[in-house]
């Protein structure tokens, strides 16, 4: 099986994980689209260097997690750019059907990341490696990130 067979087949394999990353980080059809794109661009370049050290998935979600938080920085900061006098919608005026998303959207990126992640089932050893912080510091985290969510929930 060649390198792009095999790297196919393993996304292929992960796609759910990828769409809601992808959700997760983008609101727009198109925003979407060109997200997702650009982290199967991102995998494809460092798959050669993939050593099998950890699960794809974990691999996967870093370099998709890495892609979604430098096209936020890109968006906010051009958006400070382009528009500096215009107010930024608040936190209370995002309206969706789905809860769950809803209250993920309440948190910065790295602790939806985390909570997500948990959801997915990835253990605080996977989560560490991913975000690069300890483990200990995983299960702090989301201990008190489940705190959060039960007083936005009450």
């Amino acid at each position: 099986m060649s390198l792009q067979d095999e790297f196919i087949e393993r996304v292929q394999a992960h796609r759910a994980l990828l769409n809601k990353l992808v959700y997760l980080y983008a609101d727009e059809t198109e925003d979407r689209k060109d997200l997702h794109q650009e982290i199967l661009l991102q995998a494809w370049r460092s798959y050669p260097s993939f050593r099998n050290e950890s699960r794809f998935s974990t691999w996967l979600y870093r370099i998709g997690l890495n892609v979604s938080l430098t096209m936020l920085d890109r968006r906010k900061r051009s958006q400070a750019q382009d528009i500096p006098d215009v107010a930024q919608p608040q936190g209370n005026e995002f309206e969706s059907k789905d809860q769950l998303g809803h209250v993920l959207r309440q948190f910065g990126p790295v602790d939806r990341t985390l909570l997500v992640m948990s959801i997915e089932g990835f253990g605080p050893d996977e989560i560490s490696e991913t975000l690069g912080i300890s483990p200990g510091n995983v299960r702090t985290k989301l201990h008190r990130l489940r705190q959060k969510i039960e007083l936005l929930w009450t």
